[in-house]
């Protein structure tokens, strides 16, 4: 992928991760990369507004607890772009983050092209995912996943993510009734009878999406 700028301009970036050395180390890659015009280093993730200043949010995450994680990023979900850098391949870690809204991970022995590559597909709204993150998930989700309307696939995606029904509502603009009904429609066509199977269902449909934007 050539690593040109987004709608005309260069990017900026900021570097989150509380080993300086880490921090350092990306910080001089993205410097030298085209396309980035400025990268920051930051100690911590910052505020929800603050953050929307940034192009792309580069999150460093080297903690396997997943509760911690979430506190860290859940504040600037939908504010901004979050590419998240780690050691990490532990699949439950993993799909914790993106199921929470994370749109690239990263491995943290990544290429500087990869990197410039994850930089610039999260910043044009796209996913980006590792290739062990690929062959990790998409090993563990071989399971075909039923055929969904683009609505339902998006009922589900929130669903995946955490949100309750009012959540969905807000997020897609329709009535928590809407939500309701593509629910209904969901659970008639795949004979769902349980919460539990619902929202397994909603991980492989996410899943399966976050695969094929991957490959788009």
């Amino acid at each position: 992928m050539d690593c040109a700028s987004v709608a005309g301009r260069d990017l900026l970036v900021a570097v989150i991760d509380d080993r300086p050395l880490v921090r350092q180390g990306l910080l001089r890659v993205l410097q030298r990369a085209p396309g980035i015009g400025v990268a920051r280093c930051l100690p911590d993730v910052p505020e929800a507004d603050d953050a929307m200043r940034y192009d792309v949010l580069m999150i460093g995450i080297h903690s396997l607890d997943s509760v911690q994680m979430l506190q860290r990023i859940h504040h600037v979900v939908g504010r901004c772009p979050l590419l998240l850098v780690s050691d990490s391949l532990v699949l439950s870690a993993v799909m914790v983050l993106l199921n929470a809204g994370a749109d690239g991970y990263l491995t943290i022995d990544a290429d500087e092209h990869a990197l410039c590559e994850a930089v610039h597909r999260v910043a044009s709204g796209k996913p980006y995912l590792a290739a062990a993150i690929v062959e990790l998930i998409g090993g563990a989700h071989a399971e075909p996943t039923p055929h969904l309307a683009p609505r339902e696939a998006d009922v589900l995606r929130h669903i995946a993510a955490g949100h309750t029904h009012a959540q969905t509502a807000g997020r897609m603009g329709v009535s928590v009734a809407t939500v309701e009904t593509y629910l209904q429609r969901i659970r008639k066509k795949f004979a769902i009878d349980t919460p539990t199977h619902l929202v397994r269902l909603a991980h492989r449909a996410y899943v399966r999406h976050l695969l094929e934007q991957h490959g788009a």
